[in-house]
Order: C-alpha cells, then structure tokens, then sequence
C-alpha cells in the first residue's frame, strides 16, 4: 500500500513539473475534466437530466469561482481583482442592455435553465464570460507577444467557442433567439467585448 501510494505521490510530481502547475491547480484541471465529461453525460441520461437543468447555476459558480481563485493566487495582483470585477459588472450590464434592446447581440432572451437571474439576465453568465475571457487571453499571450495582437486572437477564439456552444446552448434552454436563428451580430458583438476587456487584461498582467 505505501509503495502505491509512493507511485502515487511520484506522477503527481511528475505532472505539476511537467505543466508547471501546484498540486492544487492539478487536482483542479482533473476536476474540470470530470465535471464536463460527467456533464455530457448527466445532459445524454434522460433520468437525470431534469436535475442537471436546475442545478446549472450551482454547477457553473462551482467551476468559475475557483477558476478565477487560482488564477488570482498564481498572479498575486490586487489589479486582476478589480479587473475581474469591472469585467464581470461590464459583462453583465452588456448582456442587460442587449435583453432589454435587441440590438446588440441580436433579439434574444434567457430561458428558465439558469434560474438566478436579475433583470432577466442570470448573474453566473457574466462569471462566466470573465473566466472565458481570462482564459482565451491566457492562450493567446502564450502565441505572441503583442498585447494589440494577442487581443485580437483572443477576440477570435471566443467567437469560436461562442459558434461551438451556441446551438447547444439553445437546445437546452439557457437562452432563445428570435426567429429560432443566430445572428451573425451576436459573434461579431462578443467579439468586440472580448476586445475591449482584453485589452485592458494583457495591459495589466501578460
């Protein structure tokens, strides 16, 4: 058992060198791995998926704030916090303003799958675009060195991911479009909020 355990405690070892990660942040990655394979599979099992729908809130704030908490202990920056901050409050008001006038985004509205909500917005989804922001400028000042540049990229890749999740995101409800289409507005806008607080991120930390 302890020669186990000594393997064990070796790959551990391994791994955190091998990715420059604590063994904190380790344990975290594989949690994120977890969570979104058992995710899938929780949203494919019809005896269970009732469930998974109203616990989305719990399951996003599980994964999101202690993303951003590890983020915060590697850089050690009180800058970051009032980055995360201003993003998330900018992030919100974005999406309010785009509910309430359909002309930023496109015409659309959050369904019941993400319950907490304030002004018909639910408050983890700006958590969410903060963390997606982090991370896709995490990616992006690992490729290049410009701040102007890596911005753009990372503008890039949300927009990516936004055409990945998008039609998946529809069919379970967290939000609708009018006219059951997606507007080619909504990448291009998010884009453009990406680019903003981007901007501002890398100037302060990559």
């Amino acid at each position: 058992m302890a020669e186990v355990v000594s393997k064990i405690g070796r790959r551990i070892e391994h791994w955190t060198t091998q990715l420059g990660l604590t063994q904190a942040e380790l344990f975290f990655a594989g949690f994120l791995v977890f969570s979104f394979i058992s995710g899938v599979q929780a949203h494919l099992m019809p005896a269970v998926y009732p469930l998974t729908t109203k616990i989305t809130d719990v399951l996003l704030m599980v994964v999101c704030v202690p993303g951003l908490f590890f983020i915060y202990q590697r850089h050690k920056d009180q800058r970051l916090l009032w980055w995360a901050t201003i993003t998330y409050w900018g992030t919100f008001f974005t999406e309010v303003a785009g509910v309430i006038t359909g002309q930023i985004f496109g015409e659309y509205h959050y369904g019941a799958t993400m319950w907490v909500q304030w002004l018909n917005v639910p408050l983890v989804i700006a958590l969410n675009w903060t963390l997606l922001i982090l991370a896709t400028n995490d990616l992006a000042s690992r490729m290049v060195k410009s701040s102007w540049v890596a911005a753009i990229i990372a503008s890039i890749f949300i927009a990516l991911y936004d055409i990945c999740i998008e039609p998946v995101a529809v069919a379970l409800d967290y939000w609708q479009w009018a006219g059951g289409a997606i507007p080619v507005l909504n990448y291009v806008a998010w884009s453009l909020v990406d680019l903003v607080f981007s901007l501002r991120l890398l100037l302060l930390l990559f």
